[in-house]
């Protein structure tokens, strides 16, 4: 928790001094949520899959109804395992909104928002959170969401969707990279083929041959975990290798993860 309180000593302006406070209350709220056993006991259950850069998301559907969050009862908890133990890393707040204006509830900048709509699943989920252009099914309601690193460290800051940090946590290391998420076991592993088929729509073929070639560079990963410059050589090869095997329009929509 270095760089956030840190952070927090170092702010003057009053917006700033505002989103001290949320993050405290934030904090304050959430100390006793520490393990998902209870959150459950408080109304959240999982969702979706876990993500690499952001942990599993916990939602209390009641929480996400409301018009106005509370900085103390965060909608959205995402927890991941850490030395073994299932830890809550972060917090999100969604807002029912329509059309791409954010919520003004809440002391955070515009751009830290991004928008959700339909089911967590593999088309809105996934696509949005790995910035894949996902395309909004049309006008209606839709989720505003930010995300709030305020259990660990996230060098890309505070309010940024994904954090970096935490693949190398779940191994005990300190240094962000996305490559690690190659090396983050089932979970890295799932995550990225998920999301190959989400945003490249692989045939049944292709998705048989990029199951292989995503297994093939997770062991070498896991295998160079400790080396910064050897993870991001396998994961420049995995996508080297993944262009090899799908046609060229599935490569056009996939590029933009490489």
């Amino acid at each position: 928790m270095i760089l956030l309180l840190a952070a927090l000593a170092t702010l003057q302006a009053p917006g700033d001094t505002a989103l001290a406070s949320f993050v405290a209350r934030a904090r304050a709220g959430t100390e006793a949520l520490r393990h998902p056993d209870a959150a459950r006991l408080a109304g959240y259950h999982p969702v979706g899959p876990d993500f690499p850069g952001m942990g599993r998301h916990w939602i209390h559907t009641s929480l996400i109804l409301r018009t106005t969050p509370d900085p103390a009862q965060p909608p959205v908890l995402e927890y991941a395992e850490l030395n073994g133990t299932a830890t809550l890393v972060g917090v999100a707040y969604a807002v029912l909104v329509n059309g791409d204006t954010v919520p003004a509830s809440l002391p955070v900048p515009a751009a830290a928002w991004h928008f959700h709509q339909g089911t967590v699943d593999e088309e809105s989920f996934l696509r949005s959170h790995a910035g894949a252009d996902h395309v909004m099914p049309g006008p209606g309601p839709r989720l505003a969401v930010v995300h709030v690193w305020i259990w660990l460290d996230n060098p890309d800051g505070l309010l940024a969707t994904d954090n970096w940090a935490l693949p190398y946590a779940r191994l005990g290391l300190g240094v962000p990279a996305r490559a690690l998420a190659l090396a983050a076991g089932d979970g890295g592993r799932m995550y990225l083929e998920a999301l190959i088929r989400a945003v490249g729509q692989p045939d049944a073929d292709e998705l048989k041959a990029l199951a292989a070639v995503v297994g093939r560079h997770q062991a070498e990963a896991r295998a160079r975990a400790a080396q910064t410059v050897a993870l991001e050589e396998c994961w420049g090869a995995l996508w080297n290798d993944v262009k090899t095997v799908v046609r060229p329009e599935v490569w056009e929509r996939l590029e933009a993860l490489r």
